[in-house]
């Protein structure tokens, strides 16, 4: 990619490649896409890398945990996990719309209460809370473009979704024996 694009010529380009792929997934043998990450918990500082696909993303705690800092916490990564999406979502609403935008920022802000994390009071929630999102564009959006582009996030965001609409996840554990 040309490190030369702007933010609206990007927005062009996305639009092709979005309706390529939309025609693709109206073929009959057209299925979800798997999604994996797996974790291996680095023995001597306990961090915690994330392989997905060939991608390795670090996380960990800070010293007061444990950790060493090496990376985000998972609850931030949570945070950049929405953001990111929140930001990918948008520029393929804006490239589907048309929409001029000429730079896009998203900030998502939350908070954990770690006396609920580590057990020391019951009546504090685990998960995060105050989950909030701002999204920045500077760009030329009339009224009615800023209150679709709002919509349709909220309906298309995959990450928004599973927050605010919980997909339920099941677990198990298996014991290896050394």
């Amino acid at each position: 990619m040309p490190p030369t694009w702007n933010l609206p010529e990007y927005l062009e380009r996305k639009r092709d490649l979005v309706e390529a792929y939309r025609e693709q997934l109206r073929s009959p043998d057209a299925a979800p896409a798997p999604l994996r990450a797996t974790v291996k918990v680095a023995a001597g500082t306990g961090a915690r890398p994330i392989q997905m696909r060939e991608h390795i993303v670090m996380t960990d705690a800070g010293a007061i945990l444990g950790g060493h800092g090496l990376g985000p916490t998972a609850p931030e990564l949570l945070l950049g996990a929405l953001a990111s999406c929140l930001a990918h979502s948008a520029l393929v609403i804006a490239a589907d719309r048309g929409l001029h935008l000429e730079q896009l920022e998203i900030e998502v802000t939350g908070q954990l209460d770690y006396r609920g994390t580590l057990a020391v009071t019951d009546n504090v929630p685990v998960a995060p809370t105050d989950l909030a999102y701002l999204l920045r564009v500077t760009g030329t959006l009339s009224p009615e473009e800023v209150a679709t582009l709002e919509r349709d996030i909220a309906e298309l965001c995959p990450i928004l979704r599973a927050l605010t609409n919980p997909t339920p996840v099941t677990g198990r554990t298996e014991v290896v024996v050394p």
